[in-house]
């Protein structure tokens, strides 16, 4: 089973700056050299070398070259590539403003985070799936609002897991003018699962939610959801408020809703 907070101690290790050895520190001009190398890992250790008020401009480029080289080095099914852009996200946010690490950190932490949900066998653990979701999360709320590349994310989750669990993903693909992920599939999917939940659940909130900024894409899978529910039933329950308002079932089921 896979343990992401393992590989994040893998990770540091393995990139962990080797200064404390020979006490030698790297310039920014000795990091540039390396990066034009190709020597990625070498210059990613150094990284750290360079304290934090002299942090510039120049070193964030070159720190972007470094880390995004790295992660093309890396093995993305075993999840270290996911648990290294959690880590540097984390130690280097600066580097969330240069496209020389968001393109790959986009590419291949996507990758890694489809081998951390293969890695777990759909099956929950304290280290497993769970983990994967929590990573995956932080991992969509760090792109700057990149709603293409989260609702590639969540159509991977509602893949990986019970569909309405990839609910959070798609409530991240959305912003308030960008609506596009509305006519997803997955995300109809993700939505209707999350209406069959109680309503106090914070996933059957989100779907409902969901649904309402997206009620002329989704309408036709609610009604059937709804039609194919029980009597009292959380479909029911999560959706009666807005059919009514809008009109939308007939007067017996609008009597079983006032039961509710």
């Amino acid at each position: 089973m896979l343990q992401i907070r393992s590989l994040v101690v893998v990770a540091v290790v393995m990139f962990a700056s080797v200064a404390h050895a020979d006490d030698k520190k790297y310039s920014i001009a000795d990091l540039k050299a390396l990066v034009g190398q190709s020597a990625f890992k070498e210059a990613f250790q150094h990284l750290g070398d360079i304290s934090p008020a002299q942090r510039n401009a120049e070193w964030v480029d070159v720190a972007a070259a470094a880390a995004g080289g790295v992660l093309g080095t890396l093995d993305t099914e075993d999840g270290t590539t996911l648990a290294l852009v959690d880590e540097v996200d984390r130690q280097y946010p600066q580097l969330l403003k240069s496209a020389k690490y968001t393109k790959p950190r986009a590419e291949f932490g996507l990758k890694g985070l489809e081998g951390c949900f293969e890695q777990t066998n759909g099956y929950w653990s304290s280290y497993g799936l769970d983990n994967c979701v929590k990573v995956g999360l932080r991992f969509v709320d760090n792109s700057n609002g990149d709603r293409v590349l989260a609702l590639k994310v969540a159509k991977l989750a509602r893949k990986s897991m019970n569909h309405y669990d990839a609910v959070p993903f798609f409530k991240r693909a959305l912003g308030p003018k960008d609506t596009a992920a509305c006519k997803d599939e997955d995300l109809k999917l993700a939505v209707v699962a999350g209406l069959g939940l109680p309503p106090e659940y914070p996933k059957a909130t989100e779907s409902k939610a969901i649904m309402n900024t997206c009620w002329d894409d989704l309408k036709d899978a609610v009604l059937k959801a709804f039609g194919e529910d029980s009597k009292g039933g959380y479909v029911h329950q999560n959706t009666c408020d807005v059919l009514l308002a809008k009109k939308m079932i007939s007067g017996l089921q609008a009597k079983q809703c006032e039961k509710k």
